[in-house]
């Protein structure tokens, strides 16, 4: 079977997303379509339809001869999104108890070592995007792909405005330590713990955006 080719709409798409979630534009919360061309040296057709893609998605909003500005959510968004985090993520966390099996637990905690060298070094990058896989491993443990679907859109949006409130070491640190609570109580499955600690966890998260 032939391999689709990547267009160069959807490259414009997975750059210009990439560059909200590192937080390129965080200062002014705001970009235009020639600086865009500008730094990702590609024509003005291929960007434009990304962007209105990205608008779709809520991404951004363009604002006809002004530029694009970075959206962040709004209060309700945030409630939104985290209500159907506990929702899926608690529901899913029982059923996966029982499937993990010491290869599994070796991952995590490795993503667990892997964020306190985030945390040492200040990447806030990469130590959310750490937390991200670290939620998204155990959904794929569980294997409900509409969970999966649902989890990674919601955490794409989320992404943006997580690193703002990662920027204290404190949070950082919290972060670590409530990880590795969840996985003590996946260990002893105990589910009763392990869904009040993954249930804080993400009221935690909620709390800090807010």
């Amino acid at each position: 079977m032939m391999k689709k080719k990547t267009t160069l709409n959807e490259i414009a798409y997975v750059k210009i997303k990439e560059k909200i979630m590192r937080g390129d534009f965080k200062e002014e919360n705001y970009t235009s379509q020639n600086q865009l061309v500008e730094e990702l040296e590609m024509s003005r057709t291929p960007i434009v339809a990304a962007l209105q893609r990205l608008q779709h998605e809520g991404f951004v909003k363009v604002i006809s001869n002004q530029g694009i500005v970075i959206q962040e959510l709004s209060i309700k968004e945030i409630n939104d999104f985290f209500d159907a985090r506990i929702a899926i993520e608690t529901f899913s966390i029982v059923n996966v108890m029982d499937m993990l099996k010491e290869h599994d637990f070796s991952i995590l905690y490795e993503m667990v070592n892997e964020q306190k060298k985030c945390c040492e070094n200040q990447d806030l990058f990469g130590f959310v995007k750490l937390d991200a896989d670290f939620h998204h491993y155990l959904l794929e443990v569980e294997g409900n792909s509409l969970f999966l679907q649902t989890m990674s859109n919601i955490r794409e949006r989320l992404f943006y405005n997580s690193t703002n409130f990662m920027q204290k070491q404190q949070n950082m640190m919290r972060f670590i330590d409530e990880h590795i609570h969840i996985l003590e109580a996946l260990k002893l499955k105990n589910q009763y713990i392990a869904v009040n600690r993954l249930e804080e966890h993400i009221r935690g998260g909620k709390i800090s955006l807010m």
